[in-house]
């Protein structure tokens, strides 16, 4: 299982969402979860972009103002949410 956990500081900024798609690929991530996001709303634009394959299944808490925001991505051949919140939940389907 490999996972990738960062404080990314703005989702908002250029290249960002090609960054996050490099990172999933190269690592091949199961999971990512990203902090201070400082975004609300996510468009299925943004989805497409850094999930082109619709590999995962994504969960977001939105920020408050210009900080805070927390997106979570769970590969869904592995995972599955049952609860979401400031702590995500997620089971192996494996076991």
């Amino acid at each position: 299982m490999i996972g990738i956990i960062w404080n990314c500081r703005g989702l908002s900024k250029k290249g960002m969402s090609t960054c996050i798609e490099d990172l999933i690929l190269d690592h091949q991530a199961d999971f990512i979860g990203l902090q201070e996001t400082t975004k609300k709303n996510y468009s299925e634009n943004f989805f497409r972009k850094v999930d082109p394959l619709k590999s995962f299944v994504w969960h977001w808490l939105p920020a408050k103002g210009r900080s805070g925001g927390l997106l979570c991505g769970v590969k869904t051949e592995r995972f599955e949410v049952r609860e979401f919140s400031i702590v995500a939940n997620v089971i192996d389907k494996k076991t």
